[in-house]
């Protein structure tokens, strides 16, 4: 009888890992999850960005090659997000633009800028609009 007492007394009980399993793939899971909503809103906010600036593009390019395309037509435009907007003296710059107006959309890990020239007057016109990465587009 003494050999069976040891190696009853060698065997170690089988831990449960079921529950343990469990927590493991909630944490994976709640880790993934935190990962798809936190991409989500970056892909959120560049679409948000990039949809205004079309917009504005798509207007200029729509008025005839003559006409001016002012800040009120531009106002009616719908801007998309909550950009934050800063208006300011415009630096030296190649249009005849008195303010600047900068949009910008921030993502988590990116800030989306765009840059829109505002000529002088009552009305005035919209000289160029620049995002950082293209292109000038201006009216002429």
């Amino acid at each position: 009888m003494a050999p069976e007492k040891k190696s009853k007394l060698k065997q170690k009980p089988k831990p449960n890992t079921a529950a343990r399993d469990w927590i493991i793939r909630g944490v994976v899971f709640g880790g993934l999850a935190i990962l798809l909503v936190l991409a989500l809103q970056e892909f959120l906010t560049k679409r948000a960005a990039t949809g205004t600036v079309d917009a504005w593009r798509a207007a200029m390019k729509a008025k005839a090659v003559d006409a001016d395309f002012t800040k009120s037509e531009f106002s009616k435009i719908a801007v998309q997000g909550r950009p934050t907007v800063v208006s300011g003296p415009a630096e030296t710059n190649s249009y005849s633009a008195k303010t600047v107006e900068t949009y910008t959309w921030s993502g988590i890990f990116r800030r989306y800028e765009a840059k829109v020239y505002i000529g002088l007057g009552t009305d005035p016109t919209i000289e160029a609009i620049i995002v950082p990465g293209s292109e000038a587009e201006p009216l002429q």
